[in-house]
């Protein structure tokens, strides 16, 4: 990874700001939502100053990867779990009504 353009940066997960939707768990509190993030924190790596991908990773040892559309470009193939279970997600959720009718 060496090379102008090529980092990567740590941050720490904060749901529900800084944590993908289909990873947040919500619950009811005494005063009001209590978020939670399946995941501690999250990898960013940039390749040649575009973002490429996004490691998240848990205390336990779980981790998952979100590649960049560039990135997936340029592999070729990839591990698709973060894809997959963003998928699995979406099909759970409540299908929009348009209310303007």
């Amino acid at each position: 990874m060496a090379g102008g353009g090529n980092s990567a940066v740590h941050a720490w997960a904060s749901a529900p700001d800084f944590c993908p939707p289909h990873y947040t768990r919500v619950q009811d509190g005494p005063n009001g939502p209590i978020y939670a993030c399946d995941f501690q924190g999250a990898i960013a790596v940039t390749v040649d100053g575009m973002p490429f991908a996004r490691t998240w990773w848990s205390i336990g040892g779980d981790a998952v990867t979100e590649f960049s559309a560039a990135a997936k470009t340029r592999l070729g193939s990839w591990d698709s779990r973060f894809d997959d279970d963003f998928a699995a997600w979406l099909a759970t959720r409540p299908f929009p009504t348009d209310s303007s009718n």
